[in-house]
């Protein structure tokens, strides 16, 4: 929420963007009017009331209109229909709305002060629609505010705009909410009506609300925030990569869901559990994330290390489209990544090197000396003997086979035989 405030005043000491400026006179008088104090933007004082008259255009001339709506005509005019320029809509937080529902619901659907906030943006929109269409009535703007609720008529040839047509049975009963607040709407553009959303005010109500709290509720409160954080950064760190790490979309996908399910929880709370279930659940998406982290960095290694970028131009590039993502892939997995060239080609030299290199850090050995790049020394050997070629059953190979395993203080000897002559 403090964030949407800094943004809306930011906007507004800049000037109005062009989509709340009017043509002509308007539009210069929005201009004039962004420099005005932030508190008085919408407001329209008693003082320069006369002032203003003069300023401002009469009331029975259209001012605020965003666009045509169509070939849509006004009931009782030929006058084209056209949509207004408002407000935009009040931002409000998850725990706004929960403490907007629960008044409502203390209040009654037939409690006044119910309908009034409700009606708010209504009546703004309402003034819009008016100051955009003087001669426009409650049934034009149900056509445009809400379509449903105009049941159009056989359509004629000769009047082809949707004019045809009735108010919906709700419109239609006396006394409702639309019908009142559409008799209290005066032709006001948006420009000039009193702000819906006052951001200073509700920028001072989050400071005073972190002034209220300790430090380790503020902590608490921004731990969302900078999980989210990481995992925008942790997107962006991915890059092109993330193609490449084996299910990286869904583990992330499931990672961030999980960032959106703990962001609703209540962590302030006298109960301690709710709290140690939150931090449990944030220690373990925190070891998620640096699993994903782990395996970005991985990637970079291995392309640092097996592919990296030619000094010289002339030397030929591996195609990074086939061999390179095919290999990562492959080594991401565990398993293993066959080399077209086999020990001649060039990954393979590279990775002797880096044998070699570890070699001679831990015989403590000069880097000016010359050494051969070979393979340290195999931990283990393996030796197995298995019939091949094809078989009377039509396969590759057989089950059996005998198997020498060849450590430095260990000798084992294992097989598998059969006697069934289809194997044979």
């Amino acid at each position: 929420m403090l964030n949407v405030c800094m943004e809306r005043r930011r906007i507004r000491e800049g000037g109005l963007p062009f989509s709340m400026t009017g043509g002509g006179e308007g539009g210069a008088e929005g201009r004039e009017g962004s420099h005005d104090s932030e508190d008085e933007f919408f407001d329209c004082s008693d003082e320069d009331e006369e002032e203003s008259k003069k300023r401002h255009a009469p009331w029975n001339q259209p001012v605020g209109r965003l666009s045509k709506l169509g070939k849509m005509l006004l009931v009782d005019s030929d006058e084209p229909l056209y949509i207004p320029i408002t407000q935009e809509p009040v931002p409000k937080t998850e725990d706004q709305l929960e403490d907007d529902a629960e008044v409502m619901l203390k209040l009654g659907p037939g409690s006044e002060l119910c309908t009034q906030m409700m009606s708010a943006s209504l009546l703004s929109d309402m003034e819009s629609f008016k100051a955009a269409n003087p001669a426009g009535k409650l049934e034009d703007f149900i056509r445009w505010y809400s379509p449903r609720d105009w049941i159009e008529e056989d359509t004629d040839e000769r009047d082809p705009f949707g004019r045809k047509g009735h108010l919906s049975s709700r419109m239609m009963i006396p006394g409702n909410t639309w019908q009142t607040v559409w008799d209290d709407a005066r032709p006001v553009p948006a420009r000039r009506q009193r702000r819906l959303f006052d951001d200073a005010k509700e920028a001072e109500k989050v400071l005073h609300y972190f002034d209220s709290r300790s430090l380790g509720q503020i902590a608490q409160l921004t731990m969302a925030a900078l999980f989210h954080s990481a995992l925008r950064t942790l997107k962006d760190e991915a890059g092109t990569d993330s193609k490449i790490i084996p299910s990286f979309a869904e583990n992330f996908e499931k990672v961030t869901s999980t960032c959106c399910k703990l962001s609703r929880e209540n962590w302030i709370s006298s109960a301690p559990t709710p709290r140690g279930t939150s931090v449990k659940k944030f220690e373990s998406l925190l070891s998620d994330i640096t699993q994903l982290e782990n395996v970005i960095i991985q990637v970079r290694s291995l392309r640092k290390k097996l592919f990296p970028p030619p000094e010289d131009e002339t030397e030929p590039a591996l195609d990074k489209t086939t061999v390179e993502k095919a290999m990562l892939s492959q080594l991401l997995k565990a398993l293993d990544a066959e080399l077209d060239d086999g020990a001649k080609s060039t990954i393979s030299k590279r990775v002797l090197g880096m044998f070699t290199e570890a070699k001679m850090a831990a015989n403590e050995q000069a880097n000016e000396q010359t050494v051969a790049l070979t393979l340290p020394d195999p931990v283990e050997k393996q030796f197995t003997l298995r019939l091949g070629g094809k078989t009377i059953n039509k396969g590759m190979g057989s089950p059996q086979f005998m198997r020498a395993i060849l450590t430095h203080n260990e000798f084992r000897l294992c097989g598998a035989f059969s006697q069934n002559t289809t194997f044979y």
